[in-house]
């Protein structure tokens, strides 16, 4: 039940995904600046904040080497925006949650670092065209992890989860490996998630390389009859 909003459910959830989005307008003129990732989670955080919401969860912002972890310490640093980076964070609106991550390039990055950025925009156009009605929510993640591994690399974490009341909601869009299914029945129950009208979920692919960096991009996406909407737009941004 959890997983199927009603009418009023996505008309919160919209509005909450639409207050995340008009951050990308803050990121974008900040780049402009010589800031810190302390800086712009801060300004992150004042726009969510302006539009009636809380944050859904702690603003991430990081740069650099720093990208190499899915959720580095601390959230963001006093060190100055530069390179291969990204921002994670999402707005909690009348008790809904939206989420997504920003990516963005500030200066000049290795080659290595340009073709992470391009595998993870090319992964994520991917899953949003594969997405079906009725189709296991798993077999997305596999097809998303199929591309990624002929690039050689994987993902590292669940494609994509539900938004709803909390963060991570259903469905989850994930497929363990067969060495660490710790909760057998959970993933019985996982097995079974197909894409459905009403469904309000994300989708995340992301690269992480220890040393050198990584990179992800989330939207919000909403299941309808004709297909997948994308409710926000996150995209790379350079600078």
């Amino acid at each position: 039940m959890v997983m199927i909003k009603n009418k009023k459910e996505i008309a919160l959830l919209k509005k909450s995904a639409e207050i995340s989005d008009s951050c990308i307008e803050i990121i974008e003129n900040s780049l402009k600046e010589d800031i810190s990732e302390k800086e712009l989670a801060r300004r992150i955080r004042k726009q969510i904040k302006g539009n009636n919401a809380s944050e859904a969860f702690r603003t991430l912002v990081a740069c650099g080497k720093r990208t190499a972890k899915i959720h580095p310490r601390p959230y963001a640093s006093n060190k100055k925006i530069k390179g291969l980076c990204y921002a994670d964070f999402g707005a909690k609106y009348k008790g809904y949650c939206s989420d997504m991550t920003v990516p963005f390039i500030k200066g000049n990055v290795t080659k290595k670092e340009k073709r992470i950025a391009r595998i993870v925009l090319n992964a994520h156009r991917l899953a949003i065209r594969s997405i079906k009605m009725n189709e296991n929510c798993w077999k997305l993640f596999d097809k998303v992890n199929i591309y990624l591994k002929k690039n050689g690399f994987e993902l590292m974490h669940g494609l994509g989860h539900g938004l709803g009341k909390i963060v991570h909601d259903d469905p989850s869009i994930i497929m363990p490996r067969k060495k660490k299914i710790k909760h057998p029945r959970r993933w019985q129950r996982i097995k079974k998630m197909v894409f459905q009208p009403s469904m309000v979920f994300t989708i995340e692919p992301g690269i992480y390389v220890k040393g050198l960096g990584g990179c992800r991009i989330e939207n919000d996406i909403l299941m309808t009859k004709d297909g997948p909407k994308i409710l926000t737009n996150s995209k790379l941004i350079q600078v």
